[in-house]
C-alpha cells in the first residue's frame, strides 16, 4: 500500500471515530434521562419538619397557661400579705376604741337616769385603765401597716382568663375585704384620735393643770363627737368582718 492510501485510511478512520463520538454525546444524555424517569428519580430527600398550626397554638397555650398562673400566684400572695398586715392594726383599735365605746355608754347612761354618778366614775376609771398605752398600740401598728401598704390589685384579664374559677374568686373577695378593711381604718384613726385627746384632757385635770369646766366642755364635745364616730366605725367594721379572706 502507497503512503497516500494508508493517509487516508487513517483520516477516514478519524473521521469516524468523530462522528461516534457525536452520536453519544447525542444519545447517552437521552439515556440517562430515561434511566432516572423509569427508577422514580433520584432519592428524594426526606421533607422537611413544618409547625403545623395546631402544634403552634398548643405551644402558646401552654406558654399562656403558664404566664397566667404565675400572675396568679403572685397576685394571690400579694391579697395574703395584705390581708395579714391589717390585721394587727385592726385588732389594736378593736381594743382601744371598746373602752371609749364603754366610756360614752357610761355617760348615755347617766344622762338617762339610768345610772347614778358615781356608778358612771367608776366605769370611766375602768375606761382609762391603759386607755393611753392602747390607743399608741393602734398608732404604732397602724404605722408598721402604712410602711407597707396594704393593696390587693386587681386580677388582669389575661391572668384571670385561664385561671381556676375558685382561685380568681378567693382573690377578688380578698381584694373587696381589704378595701372595707381600710375603710373601717380610716374610721378607727378618727375616733381613736378623739379618745386618745379625751385620756389626755383626763390626765390633765387629775394632775390641776385644767379646770373642772375646762375638762366638762371638751368632754361634752368629745361625747357627741365620739359617738358618731364610733357609730362609723362600727358600720364600717361589721361591713369588713362579713366579707371573708380565705387566703390567709
Amino acid at each position: 500500500m502507497s503512503v497516500p492510501d494508508v493517509r487516508a485510511t487513517s483520516t477516514l478512520g478519524r473521521v469516524l471515530l468523530f462522528i461516534l463520538a457525536c452520536i453519544l454525546a447525542l444519545v447517552l444524555p437521552l439515556l440517562v434521562m430515561r434511566q432516572v424517569f423509569n427508577s422514580g428519580g433520584p432519592a428524594a430527600a426526606p421533607p422537611a419538619r413544618t409547625t403545623t398550626p395546631a402544634a403552634l397554638l398548643g405551644a402558646t397555650s401552654v406558654k399562656a397557661a403558664a404566664a397566667a398562673a404565675t400572675g396568679l400566684a403572685q397576685t394571690a400572695e400579694v391579697c395574703r400579705l395584705a390581708n395579714l398586715r391589717q390585721k394587727a392594726p385592726l385588732s389594736a383599735a378593736e381594743v382601744s376604741l371598746a373602752q371609749f365605746d364603754k366610756h360614752i355608754d357610761a355617760m348615755n347612761l347617766l344622762v338617762a337616769g339610768k345610772i347614778s354618778l358615781s356608778v358612771a366614775t367608776t366605769y370611766w376609771d375602768q375606761t382609762r385603765v391603759k386607755a393611753a398605752e392602747n390607743a399608741r398600740a393602734f398608732h404604732r401598728a397602724d404605722q408598721a401597716l402604712g410602711a407597707n401598704a396594704a393593696t390587693c390589685p386587681a386580677l388582669d384579664p389575661a391572668v384571670a382568663g385561664p385561671a381556676p374559677y375558685a382561685q380568681v374568686v378567693a382573690i377578688m373577695s380578698c381584694a373587696r375585704a381589704i378595701t372595707a378593711r381600710t375603710t373601717a381604718l380610716a374610721q378607727a384613726r378618727t375616733a381613736v384620735s378623739t379618745w386618745e385627746h379625751h385620756v389626755h384632757d383626763m390626765e390633765m385635770l387629775r394632775m390641776g393643770h385644767i379646770t373642772p369646766a375646762q375638762a366638762v366642755a371638751a368632754w361634752q364635745k368629745a361625747w357627741k363627737t365620739g359617738a358618731n364616730q364610733l357609730a362609723a366605725y362600727d358600720e364600717a367594721a361589721a361591713k369588713a368582718t362579713a366579707i371573708p379572706c380565705s387566703l390567709d
